[in-house]
């Protein structure tokens, strides 16, 4: 009988671990990602609907997993070559672009209001990874949290070659923009 009381002390205090572990989780499975390339030519721009981010309060991480063939252009044959002779999609390593990453200030997720945060961390992308420091603001609001950001990335810093004959085409620097809305993770 004591050992079925201690079984049971057991697994209560767990689950109650567990649950608040949960609760201490934000997922989005609604995250948008776009890009745009100003060149001389004709700029570029696309957007990524099939991403996803995390954000872990216990120990103030988040992390966005971006897959690079997620990303939909306008014009088809853009999209290919993006792809294959840019961002060579195909090859192991290459797949998603990623951040694993820390929020430097304290959100309060269950207070309405705007977060000015920074985030630190490591962005990898085309195989490289960099390191990085992010600006965004977290709006919560009714209980929904949004996550929007803005910054650039050199496509040098990522080893992403641009052939000669293509200059005019592809800017040096790429605009990213992020909007991701978080909900609390519930165990399925």
């Amino acid at each position: 009988m004591k050992k079925v009381v201690v079984l049971i002390c057991f697994l209560t205090s767990h689950i109650s671990h567990l649950t608040s572990f949960a609760q201490s989780v934000y997922i989005s499975e609604k995250t948008e990602i776009s890009f745009f390339s100003k060149a001389p030519i004709e700029d570029i721009d696309a957007v990524n609907k099939m991403s996803t981010s995390i954000i872990t309060l216990h120990n103030d991480s988040i992390a966005f997993k971006v897959p690079i063939t997620g990303f939909v252009f306008k014009d088809g044959l853009m999209q290919r070559h993006f792809n294959s002779n840019y961002m060579e999609s195909d090859k192991k390593g290459y797949e998603n672009a990623t951040l694993k990453g820390k929020i430097n200030e304290k959100v309060d997720f269950k207070t309405d209001g705007e977060y000015k945060v920074t985030c630190t961390g490591i962005l990898k992308m085309h195989g490289v990874e960099q390191p990085r420091t992010f600006e965004g603001v977290f709006t919560v609001k009714e209980g929904k949290i949004n996550l929007t950001s803005k910054f650039k990335v050199l496509v040098a810093d990522h080893k992403i070659k641009i052939p000669s004959d293509k200059l005019m085409n592809i800017g040096k620097e790429i605009e990213v923009s992020v909007s991701a809305d978080y909900k609390p993770y519930v165990k399925p």
